[in-house]
């Protein structure tokens, strides 16, 4: 039988060489993807309302919890509360309660933490893989500010070593500057239109000063076809958008409806670019 089976391959390989690339690729991408990672944050953050953001952030932190386990933590950091919406399966915000616990809001401030992983585990487990630090939209509870988000990062990295950061718009928002100064990747996600490419040039002037390397090296930037046939669509040049690597997420109606998205119900497409987005970020994390 296993004579068989290598011929079989052989014949399928000789009659479309494209078919045997195509196989190496995907294993070199999953070999990335669950390899062993050194502790690290990566930003997502955008020009606007509307570009993505929680999407992408969302979609990022799925297939990497896919890989990696429970050892990725979501954190949406915006005030709209759309990771939320984008990961929760459940009712609920985290940020009030897991923040209390560590000694960092409330009544405990300063206080010495005094919760564990399997509490943190049991308050973060809110979407269907990654673990999630978020306020519910529904409820009054703040996000993470600027002032809270250091401490934070690294008092929840000691389990979650992997830490996947939803911003707010770039605008004066202070927690911007606080994830991005801390940020070992970035993603910078636009809309697929004729200003995408203008909007990204603007927002990598606005973030480059606060970076602690070159965005060329830390960076890809995603351009989000929101709606299908694309009218105004934009072709990626071979290097990117300003030397930074970019790739156009295709449009999926998947990506379109309310609240959690499923991994189960995306396009292949869908499934295969965002893996390779998510692999080109940790190809120099490990």
């Amino acid at each position: 039988m296993t004579d068989v089976r290598q011929v079989g391959r052989m014949m399928l390989r000789a009659l479309d060489p494209r078919l045997t690339a195509l196989v190496r690729a995907e294993r070199h991408r999953a070999a990335i993807l669950s390899a062993r990672l050194r502790p690290a944050t990566i930003a997502v953050v955008g020009p606007g309302p509307g570009s993505g953001r929680s999407t992408v952030a969302a979609l990022v932190a799925t297939v990497l919890a896919r890989h990696q386990g429970a050892g990725v933590l979501a954190v949406d950091a915006g005030h709209g509360g759309g990771l939320h919406t984008r990961l929760a399966v459940r009712p609920g915000g985290s940020t009030r309660v897991v923040l209390t616990g560590l000694g960092l809001r409330g009544e405990t401030t300063g206080r010495r933490p005094v919760v564990g992983h399997g509490w943190l585990r049991e308050r973060l487990a809110l979407a269907e893989r990654a673990m999630l630090l978020a306020s519910d939209p529904d409820d009054t509870e703040p996000p993470v500010t600027a002032a809270e988000f250091g401490a934070v990062s690294a008092a929840l990295g000691r389990w979650f070593p992997v830490r996947v950061v939803d911003t707010p718009p770039l605008t004066s928002d202070p927690v911007v500057p606080a994830v991005l100064t801390r940020a070992d990747r970035v993603v910078l996600v636009g809309v697929d239109d004729e200003r995408g490419p203008g909007r990204l040039a603007d927002c990598r002037s606005w973030i480059a000063p606060l970076l602690r390397e070159p965005l060329d090296r830390i960076g890809v930037q995603v351009l989000v076809r929101r709606d299908g046939p694309p009218v105004d669509a934009v072709v990626p040049p071979a290097g990117g958008f300003g030397g930074v690597p970019t790739h156009v997420l295709p449009f999926d109606p998947a990506l379109r409806t309310a609240g959690a998205l499923r991994w189960p119900e995306f396009a292949d497409a869908t499934r295969e670019i965002i893996s390779e987005i998510t692999a080109q970020l940790l190809s120099k994390m490990r």
